[in-house]
């Protein structure tokens, strides 16, 4: 789980390409390891921006769902804290 006001941002060496059917590709261009992005995963990963925290995510992402099946900010929170773990997102102290 992340500080609940850190701030997730792209880490520079990582390369996002869109699928088609709206799942997402990360490579990390430092260790040429793939990572796949579900449709939500993708866009989260759109959603990070530097500026907004899990919470301000997991409300800017809930209009894009239909019904989720758990609090939809426990599940950002662990999915960026999964991408923190995998050095494809790093965490700032908001400013």
């Amino acid at each position: 789980m992340t500080d609940s006001q850190a701030v997730p941002c792209h880490n520079p060496q990582v390369v996002c390409r869109r699928l088609a059917d709206g799942e997402a590709v990360l490579l990390r261009l430092d260790t040429g390891m793939y990572h796949g992005l579900n449709r939500t995963g993708a866009a989260v990963w759109d959603l990070v921006d530097g500026e907004r925290n899990a919470g301000e995510i997991a409300r800017a992402l809930e209009p894009l769902l239909e019904e989720p099946s758990e609090p939809l900010e426990r599940v950002v929170d662990s999915f960026l804290t999964s991408l923190g773990e995998r050095a494809l997102v790093a965490f700032a102290p908001r400013s």
